[in-house]
């Protein structure tokens, strides 16, 4: 009986979040994700294929919605009490919506709409900046610091304080966006032609998947608690706090993984391809056969 009220008081809880959707926030994000297909459309090539318009534009939506899911749904009321909903919140974020925000490419074409005498001042410095991340040590540096990021923010101090203060809170899950945007962006989006370039991609891509596996199996394998707000959040609610956190633990071990291991066959599959690009030799250069020359005296006989 007593499981069966402790069940009772989490899915009256659930019930209650669920009532809690903030209006405003989803009408901004509800305007933004319809905004950047119209921008598409706008900016779009009349002779392009339309899955240069569609597939940026269905990414973006996409991406939104993620984004609006973390953010302006009962997820964000939830994540004060359940260690699971606070987790499903930082995969959305991290996971979902960043990687396609980064696919939905927005940066490019928000430059082609710009005004004809300011495109150039911001078209130069994203040049500079897209020319710099293609070195390698650069895409591994900053898939060091997105793991450093992810790893930084479910320490205990860090956690609570997140969860106690609303400032914290922003800066969280501004931190978690800004770093999967940058971190994903680098390795879908940055173009990389040479082999070296595509294999620190590769590695890069390993670098938070290993990290985030190690972090979600050492909760999934706990058997004590990490965080004290979940201690009291379960004992007011009923439910037990180590078995939430180990579930946590295992949908950031198990739900994460599918997503690297799809970006780092994509950038397997591309290093083959560069790799038997490279190997083949070069093929050689004939020159056009001289062309004759006919004495002027046997061409005017020819003519006549």
């Amino acid at each position: 009986m007593t499981g069966d009220r402790a069940t009772g008081s989490v899915l009256a809880h659930v019930g209650g979040a669920a009532q809690d959707w903030p209006v405003l926030p989803l009408a901004f994000l509800a305007l933004v994700a319809l905004g950047y297909p119209c921008l598409l459309a706008w900016t779009a090539p009349r002779r392009r294929s339309p899955w240069t318009t569609v597939g940026p534009g269905v990414a973006w939506v996409f991406g939104i919605v993620a984004l609006a899911a973390a953010l302006a749904s009962p997820i964000e009321r939830l994540g004060e009490d359940y260690l699971l909903a606070h987790m499903v919140q930082h995969l959305l974020l991290t996971l979902v919506a960043a990687p396609l925000l980064v696919l939905a490419d927005p940066v490019p074409r928000i430059i082609a709409a710009l005004p004809e005498p300011v495109r150039p001042v911001v078209a130069r410095p994203w040049a500079r900046l897209v020319r710099g991340a293609r070195r390698p040590a650069v895409v591994l540096v900053v898939a060091v610091l997105y793991l450093a990021v992810v790893l930084a923010w479910h320490l205990p101090a860090a956690y609570e304080a997140a969860l106690l203060s609303t400032p914290v809170h922003i800066v969280e899950h501004l931190t978690f966006l800004a770093a999967a945007l940058v971190f994903w962006w680098n390795v879908l989006r940055v173009p990389r032609r040479r082999l070296g370039q595509l294999v620190a991609g590769l590695v890069a891509v390993l670098i938070p998947a290993l990290g985030e596996a190690v972090l979600g199996g050492a909760m999934l394998f706990s058997t004590t608690p990490w965080y004290d707000v979940y201690v009291g959040a379960a004992a007011e609610h009923g439910f037990d706090p180590v078995v939430d956190q180990q579930v946590a633990g295992a949908l950031m071990w198990m739900a994460g993984m599918p997503v690297y291991l799809l970006a780092a066959v994509v950038l397997l599959w591309r290093v083959v391809r560069v790799g038997d690009t490279e190997r083949q030799p070069p093929v050689p250069h004939v020159p056009d056969a001289p062309e004759r020359v006919v004495p002027e005296a046997r061409r005017a006989s020819l003519e006549a």
